[in-house]
């Protein structure tokens, strides 16, 4: 058999995405940095980046103070052109879901009026899917018309995070854990109201993409990620790449099996660590808000108290477990339950109680709590974006 070589058109696409993310990673960066910092010769990133400039992908800067050795000239650095593209970004948790207008930097867009359009609305799986996704695309033809004409005319796609497990190449919600126990075709419903491409993504693997992009993953290339709101969710990065199992499958960290015999969770097994550690379980031992649960658990029964420290060691003991495994450089935590720094503080301290190593410095909340409701599927559109030019 005879090897044919690398497609040209696959490898022009992979220098055009290596070029992107270099610059994604490390902010307005000149022609010849990048080319000592990829591996592309000076030639092959000049005519990238002019094209991509003429795209409307990236955009000069002008000079910077340090001068380039060779032509005795001043560097230009170039950067995503941040206002090129715009996508509505949908993210669905079982209680809420965000809506938000966001640029190629993941940064929310200001209607005319000069008001950033984000918007949560209560998520409702009682109605039919349609119904509750026709909402969702009023509320973007809503920020659409809000928006300038310039800005409309660059809304190209609907970028979806959503629990459970999905089928991104179909665009099919196949099993949204406390929304939907049947199959939706999102990307079917929406893509037909709302006349763009549609993107679907499980919505921890979305951060996931988000840290790698714009937060610890810009640093460190092997992370654990990992969300605890309404129920618990995980995702694995390895060496810079999301990992994703056989099927597309995400790592359902929150559905690891405590007890046999415990109660049924939403993904249809049962004693599943979600079951135990989530705000609906933690609240049926003890009732609270997440501002106020270092008064209640203070105020706690000694035996309530002694039940939740043991939920919240269960946590801490598969996190160590997993971990273990996939030996991360840092385990990023999200979701609306570290808002609470005392419950925060007391998973810490359990993981250090099995292994000094998993610290404060180690375990660490989220650099991105502020976009936490938008950005993981704002981040995946960017990478499809990047990936697909």
């Amino acid at each position: 058999m005879t090897k044919t070589g690398l497609n040209m058109g696959s490898v022009k696409h992979q220098n055009r995405a290596l070029i992107l993310n270099h610059i994604y990673s490390n902010g307005p960066t000149s022609r010849k940095d990048i080319a000592k910092a990829t591996g592309l010769t000076a030639a092959s990133v000049t005519q990238i980046v002019a094209r991509l400039i003429s795209e409307n992908v990236l955009v000069e800067l002008g000079s910077s103070s340090e001068p380039a050795r060779a032509a005795g000239r001043k560097k230009i650095p170039v950067d995503i052109k941040a206002d090129g593209q715009y996508v509505f970004a949908v993210n669905m948790e079982p209680d809420v879901t965000h809506i938000a207008l966001c640029d190629l930097k993941a940064q929310l867009v200001q209607d005319r009026a000069g008001n950033k359009m984000l918007k949560a609305i209560p998520t409702d799986g009682t109605v039919p899917p349609e119904e509750f996704l026709g909402k969702i695309a009023d509320e973007c033809k809503a920020f659409s018309e809000a928006a300038t004409p310039l800005r409309r005319k660059r809304i190209s796609a609907v970028s979806v995070g959503i629990t459970g497990v999905v089928d991104r190449e179909n665009g099919i919600s196949e099993h949204a854990y406390g929304i939907w126990t049947k199959p939706v075709d999102i990307r079917g419903i929406l893509s037909v109201k709302l006349g763009l491409p549609v993107y679907i993504e499980n919505n921890v693997d979305a951060f996931a993409t988000a840290a790698l992009i714009f937060g610890t993953g810009k640093t460190h290339d092997n992370l654990f990620v990992i969300k605890w709101g309404p129920g618990v969710g995980g995702a694995i990065i390895l060496n810079g790449q999301l990992y994703k199992a056989p099927g597309g499958r995400s790592a359902e960290f929150g559905h690891l099996i405590m007890d046999k015999d415990g109660i049924q969770c939403n993904c249809g097994r049962r004693g599943c660590l979600e079951t135990l550690v989530s705000y609906r379980a933690l609240n049926r031992l003890m009732p609270f808000e997440l501002d106020n649960f270092e008064e209640r658990f203070a105020q706690a029964p000694e035996d309530i108290k002694k039940q939740i420290e043991y939920r919240l060691d269960l946590f801490a003991r598969s996190l160590i477990n997993t971990a273990t495994i996939v030996a991360p450089k840092r385990v990023v935590l999200f979701g609306k339950m570290f808002k609470s720094k005392t419950l925060c503080d007391m998973l810490i301290s359990a993981c250090k109680s099995y292994d000094p190593a998993y610290d404060e410095k180690r375990v660490m909340r989220t650099r991105l709590t502020e976009s936490e409701g938008y950005i993981g599927p704002a981040a995946v559109f960017v990478q499809h974006f990047f990936d697909t030019i």
